[in-house]
């Protein structure tokens, strides 16, 4: 009776198979374009395996063989050792492309489980579409989750594609307990909408609150150009704010660190017009004029908030100027 514990039965098509150069360095590569950690590399870490990155890729027969063993003889559940094993067969699909799915059908591994470690070696591939196909499956539990949207929101960053990391956010709605992943889900808000972004800031703590509406704003002035800013740059003077949030901001683009920003002054003289501020509009007389900076028409961004103003009244602060 095959035993899963048992490499000659684990890789019955193949027992003396090592892994070939190409797929080696397929995964040292990987590895280090998703910031030096694979997702097997923190299974290995649950089951207490150290030097993940010395083990796998296995470098040789005898290293395969090793690292096997360390994993069924780990005290970790069944189900769980089948799982790594089941991930270290999908490598070998090349060469057997039933490996890893015979092996499934021979030992009994839960469709869930399989699915899973499927999505985490396709995140390890950087397939990442393909991979969210398997890690939203309903039947699921978030494992991961903080770190899997860390991953999609650095794709979305580098690629400039929100799309797969917020639809992954939207789907599994991840309760993020650390700093690094909620400003990294951020990031990725603001580059598909500034309101949106926003109205997340808003449903955090106080003082996170003021850290996310200063990334806000930073994200504006600094990451986009030519349309996209006059566009952004429109959303932003727009937002509606309470008092705090108007004070927060003020505070940022006048006396903080955002006042270095490119456009931090014409950003607040606008909002200050859109806002009915006229007076502390007016008393800075170094705002914008109609010209561009950097691609932005700051006459177009002063036309888009005119519904919230009379026509007298723009033209006649515009004219001051």
């Amino acid at each position: 009776m095959a035993d899963f514990t048992r490499f000659d039965d684990i890789f019955s098509f193949d027992p003396g198979y090592a892994y070939d150069a190409g797929t080696n360095e397929e995964i040292v590569f990987n590895r280090r374009s998703l910031g030096g950690k694979l997702f097997f590399d923190r299974l290995l870490e649950l089951l207490h395996i150290d030097h993940a990155t010395q083990r796998y890729p296995p470098r040789s027969h005898v290293d395969l063989r090793k690292l096997c063993e360390k994993i069924v003889n780990s005290a970790w559940p069944e189900h769980h050792k089948q799982s790594l094993l089941y991930y270290i067969l999908l490598d070998c699909q090349v060469d057997y492309s039933q490996a890893a799915e015979t092996f499934v059908r021979q030992f009994h591994l839960p469709e869930k489980y399989a699915t899973f470690m499927k999505g985490l070696w396709l995140m390890d591939r950087m397939e990442f579409e393909a991979a969210l196909d398997h890690l939203t499956q309903p039947s699921l539990l978030p494992t991961f989750a903080e770190e899997i949207l860390l991953t999609l929101a650095t794709h979305a960053r580098d690629n400039n594609d929100p799309s797969l990391a917020l639809a992954y956010y939207h789907t599994i709605s991840p309760v993020l307990t650390s700093l690094r992943p909620l400003e990294a889900l951020f990031s990725v808000l603001c580059q598909a909408s500034v309101t949106e972004a926003f109205h997340f800031s808003r449903r955090q703590a106080e003082s996170t609150q003021k850290h996310l509406l200063e990334r806000l704003i930073s994200y504006v002035l600094s990451n986009t150009r030519g349309e996209e800013r006059a566009a952004k740059g429109m959303e932003l003077v727009n937002l509606r704010m309470n008092e705090q949030e108007e004070r927060w901001f003020e505070e940022y683009l006048g006396t903080g660190k955002g006042k270095m920003l490119h456009g931090a002054k014409d950003t607040m003289t606008i909002r200050r017009i859109g806002t009915g501020k006229f007076r502390e509009a007016i008393a800075d007389d170094k705002g914008p004029s109609g010209r561009k900076v950097d691609g932005v028409n700051w006459e177009a961004l002063r036309l888009g908030i005119a519904d919230g103003l009379t026509s007298q009244d723009i033209e006649e602060l515009w004219a001051a100027r």
